[in-house]
């Protein structure tokens, strides 16, 4: 597979919200959107599998979102991989790797105009050891202790490709 291509995209509706903290499901003119708080570190979850034609590289995350008013300061998140698919993971308990964390990044002047952040995973532990074919969840939380946006981030999407 060459590199850069995309492997998953997740979207708010495919949000598994977690019991507590969990990113709030909106609607901005039509788009549906996931809000997360600028106080209290809340999360979206997706799950997905990871394709056939991975070959084995680190993993960028992509945040696609937009702030509900702020229009100054820098919007930041984190990103971990949990592997589903190795007859070891047991679903009762979460058991995510290590955070990874996206650079907080100048919000646009204008509320609504996207705003897109990644950060590269190196492969191995980074990415809880997923290989081709696992099934592995994603979870994305609001860097709140670093960011300094104020009010609601909105998340539109997330993109994973191959480094």
């Amino acid at each position: 597979m060459a590199s850069g291509n995309t492997l998953v995209s997740f979207f708010p509706f495919d949000n598994e919200p977690p019991a507590t903290n969990y990113a709030t499901l909106s609607i901005r003119n039509g788009h549906p959107i996931l809000q997360f708080n600028d106080t209290t570190q809340w999360a979206a979850i997706f799950t997905g599998v990871l394709p056939r034609n991975y070959a084995g590289g680190g993993l960028t995350v992509y945040i696609h979102a937009t702030l509900a008013s702020a229009i100054t300061g820098t919007l930041g998140w984190d990103v971990s991989f949990e592997r589903i698919s190795d007859s070891a993971t047991d679903i009762d308990a979460d058991s995510f790797a290590t955070a990874q964390t996206i650079t907080a990044a100048t919000v646009p002047g204008t509320s609504g105009i996207d705003l897109v952040s990644n950060v590269a995973v190196t492969n191995g532990a980074n990415i809880d050891g997923i290989v081709a074919g696992d099934l592995f969840r994603l979870r994305v939380r609001r860097d709140v202790v670093n960011d300094t946006a104020v009010g609601n981030a909105q998340l539109l999407g997330v993109e994973i490709k191959e480094t």
